[in-house]
């Protein structure tokens, strides 16, 4: 596909989204024209290198993002959050502020992506307040999401664990392979498959 193509793909998406929660007038469009840029990312390529400094909210329009942390003594990976299609996650704590959250964002499938600067964001939120729908959403599909991660790992075994999160994040649980879940809830892999065998059986695999 040509990169005009993707890039209006990755707007009509984009557009989609956010007009079930807001009308959408013809500025709109040109704003993001003008403002946002259409990314097409790669399976592991990194968004926000640990040492860059950008203030950026990337929205998912096709693929799948991660926020990883990563022990160099051990090696093993943490996902902190994640964003399916519909999604985003910022490389700041919130939009009005200049912290960088830590880790990194890395693109777990590839993709279309949009990168929004949040400077740009704020400027545009001075003359229009629709942006403060767009914002709203995301933000609390983002919170949503940690909340229910809470819900299910805090005072739980790793079995039950896993057996909590499909229950409450049945999307997310769909979107990711064995190894994505099991750095996500800081459990082993061998646990989630345990934990699928049980899912499906309703017995406790043999050990």
């Amino acid at each position: 596909m040509s990169i005009k193509h993707n890039t209006k793909a990755g707007f009509k998406l984009l557009f989609d989204f956010w007009g079930k929660y807001h009308t959408i007038d013809h500025f709109h469009y040109q704003w993001a024209k003008d403002n946002l840029k259409v990314k097409i990312v790669k399976r592991g390529e990194q968004l926000s290198p640990v040492n860059l400094h950008s203030e950026m909210t990337y929205f998912v329009a096709k693929g799948l993002l991660a926020r990883v942390e990563e022990n160099n003594e051990t090696g093993k990976r943490k996902i902190m959050s994640l964003a399916i299609p519909n999604m985003a996650l910022m490389t700041t704590n919130h939009l009005y502020t200049h912290h960088l959250h830590s880790g990194h964002i890395v693109a777990l499938r590839s993709g279309i992506i949009i990168a929004i600067p949040h400077p740009v964001l704020r400027q545009f939120q001075e003359q229009e307040k629709s942006i403060d729908t767009l914002i709203d959403v995301l933000s609390n599909k983002k919170k949503r999401q940690l909340i229910l991660l809470r819900q299910a790992s805090l005072g739980y075994s790793p079995f039950e664990r896993y057996l909590n999160f499909t229950r409450l994040l049945p999307e997310i649980k769909a979107a990711t392979t064995q190894v994505e879940q099991a750095d996500l809830l800081c459990i082993s892999r061998h646990t989630v498959q345990q934990a699928q065998y049980f899912l499906l059986t309703g017995k406790y695999a043999q050990k």
